[in-house]
C-alpha cells in the first residue's frame, strides 16, 4: 500500500486535535468542522490507526512531498519504505504547542535515529530536510523530480516492481526485519504512556493558550 498527499503537503498534522480542543458549547458547530467530540475521542482515534499500520502485514510506503509535520511524520515509522521529494522536510512541533510527542515516536524515533537527532525534532522541535533525515534514518531516500506529480510516479514504479514479488516472501521477510527491531510490547507501553501524558496536556489552560498562539502564527506564514 502506497501512502501519498495531495496539494502542496504529505501531512500538515493533526487538525481535529486543535479542533476539539477549541471545541465551543455548540457541539453541532464542532461536529460540522470536521472533529469528534472530544480530545479523548481524538486521542484514541489516532491510537488506534497507529496500531492498525503497527500490525499491518503488507508492505507500507509512504511518498512524502511538502510538509510530514506532527501525527504525519511520527506515523512514518511504522512505514517499511519512505521515500521523499527533494522538496519535503518534517517537524513535530509538540512542545511549542505545549504536548508531549504522539505516535509512538518517543519510542520509535531515538531506536530509529538515535537520540540526540530523535530529539533535535521531539525536544528542539526543529524542522528537518528531506536529506537530513535521509542522514538521519527517518526514510528510505530521497528522490529528485521535477514535480511532486513526477516523484509519487516514480514512486508507484517502485510499489509496482514490489508487487511483482511472492507475496508470501514479502510477508514473511517483513516480519522478519519487524520483529528483528521492534519489541512490540514496549512500543505498545510508549503508546500508552503518550496517551495518558497528552490527555494530562490537553487538560491544562496553558496548553490551550499555547495553541491558540501557535495556530495564530501558522495562519501567518506559509508552512
Amino acid at each position: 500500500m502506497t501512502r501519498a498527499g495531495k496539494g502542496k503537503h504529505y501531512c500538515a498534522g493533526n487538525q481535529d486535535l486543535a479542533v476539539a480542543l477549541n471545541r465551543t458549547a455548540d457541539s453541532n458547530q464542532g461536529r460540522a468542522m470536521g472533529g469528534s467530540d472530544t480530545i479523548d475521542a481524538e486521542v484514541a482515534a489516532g491510537s488506534a490507526l497507529s496500531a492498525v499500520l503497527t500490525n499491518y502485514p503488507k508492505v507500507l510506503i509512504a511518498a512524502v512531498h511538502g510538509a510530514s509535520i506532527g501525527w504525519g511524520c511520527t506515523q512514518l515509522s511504522n512505514f517499511d519504505l519512505i521515500y521523499a521529494h527533494q522538496s519535503a522536510f518534517f517537524q513535530t512541533p509538540f512542545l511549542p504547542l505545549g504536548i508531549v510527542p504522539e505516535g509512538g515516536s518517543s519510542y520509535n524515533f531515538p531506536k530509529v535515529m538515535g537520540k540526540p537527532r530523535a530529539n533535535a525534532l521531539l525536544l528542539a522541535g526543529d524542522r528537518l530536510s528531506a536529506q537530513e533525515a535521509y542522514v538521519g534514518g527517518l526514510i528510505t531516500a530521497v528522490i529528485d523530480a521535477p514535480s511532486p506529480e513526477e516523484f509519487q510516479k516514480k514512486v508507484l514504479e517502485k510499489a509496482k516492481m514490489i508487487g511483482t514479488y511472492s507475496p508470501e516472501a514479502l510477508h514473511m521477510t517483513k516480519a522478519l526485519t519487524q520483529d528483528a527491531l521492534d519489541d512490540l510490547d514496549s512500543r505498545r507501553k510508549a503508546g500508552e504512556r503518550e496517551r495518558r501524558d497528552i490527555l494530562i496536556r490537553f487538560s491544562r489552560e496553558e496548553t490551550k493558550a499555547s495553541m491558540a498562539t501557535f495556530g495564530k502564527k501558522d495562519t501567518k506564514s506559509k508552512i
